[in-house]
């Protein structure tokens, strides 16, 4: 069975005025990973090269934050969006985008922001893990699941660094463990905290395969409903409520299309909930090659690849029905 083109919803478009913010801040980037300049013709050559019909471009972290002040980091975002929006209108059929936002702590900047990208008709909205100390189902940031929930949003969250920034040594950058680790934490956090649970107009794509959750996720139930029983807060899911809640999310590949993780990720993800992820630029091209060619050759039936390449997409993004 011949296949047609990929979604691919885990790739980064960085412009130059971006990665000069990046640069340019005291902070910068902790994580430890470079921010290379993307250009359209950059992302138009890895799909043909690897079939990808369609890519949702998104900002990486640090995000519009990496500004340092308010007002900055609101322009920085309203840039980004700006420049994303003539980036889809140069090609609709193959190019979507995540719009970013300010960082949550900024409820009025966020709120302004994501109905701007509603308006303009963004494909769908990128979070990040954690803003400062606080994971996605802090109480804090309920304003913006109950915005996104109206809009049904589709929202990209991408990990960035922990909230202390520090590597566990010079060979272990953040992207390499600390990313996938803090990916199930903000997952098991809006598991716990309810807001999952609440919002689920919202469909929530977690990177690089959902991190460790489906690997950790009955850890999380059997712990949270018996041992840590006491400090669960009321309404909090129990029992197989975490697991249908940790089931619920979508995930894509990037960086996960090999068999020591597949094996195991495929028989516990609904076939409904995976979604092709390329990681473009922060993997290298090889590296992308790589996990890609080794996704396409893994043992599946038509079906799930299918699903995985082009329906499960489809189904979030209608729009590309007519293209792909």
């Amino acid at each position: 069975m011949s296949f047609p083109g990929k979604i691919d919803v885990h790739h980064h478009a960085l412009p130059g005025f971006y990665c000069e913010a990046v640069a340019k801040s005291q902070v910068g980037d902790l994580s430890g990973a470079p921010a290379p300049v993307t250009t359209i013709q950059g992302s138009l050559e890895l799909m043909d090269d690897l079939n990808i019909a369609t890519s949702i471009i998104s900002l990486s972290a640090p995000g519009a934050e990496v500004a340092e002040s308010t007002e900055g980091a609101r322009a920085l975002a309203r840039r980004y969006n700006e420049y994303a929006l003539d980036f889809r209108h140069t090609n609709p059929s193959r190019l979507g985008f995540f719009a970013a936002l300010p960082g949550l702590n900024d409820k009025d900047g966020c709120m302004a922001e994501l109905k701007y990208a509603m308006d303009k008709k963004a494909d769908g909205i990128t979070l990040f893990t954690s803003y400062g100390e606080k994971y996605l189902g802090h109480p804090d940031f309920e304003y913006i699941w109950a915005e996104l929930n109206k809009y049904k949003a589709v929202v990209f969250v991408h990990p960035t660094h922990t909230a202390s920034g520090k590597w566990a040594s010079p060979q272990l950058q953040q992207p390499t463990l600390d990313y996938p680790h803090e990916t199930t934490r903000t997952a098991a956090d809006m598991i716990m905290s309810g807001r999952k649970r609440q919002y689920q107009d919202c469909k929530i794509i977690l990177s690089h395969g959902g991190g460790t959750l489906p690997f950790l996720a009955e850890r999380l139930k059997t712990l949270s409903s018996t041992l840590f029983l006491g400090s669960q807060i009321k309404g909090a899911p129990l029992n197989e409520e975490i697991i249908e809640d940790a089931k619920s999310f979508y995930f894509d590949t990037a960086l996960s299309g090999t068999a020591n993780f597949l094996d195991s990720f495929l028989k516990w993800a609904p076939k409904d909930r995976i979604l092709f992820g390329s990681d473009f630029p922060y993997a290298p091209n090889n590296v992308i090659a790589y996990m890609t060619h080794s996704l396409e050759k893994y043992e599946m039936d038509d079906s799930l690849r299918e699903n995985i390449y082009e329906k499960n997409g489809q189904a979030l993004f209608p729009r590309l029905r007519k293209w792909i």
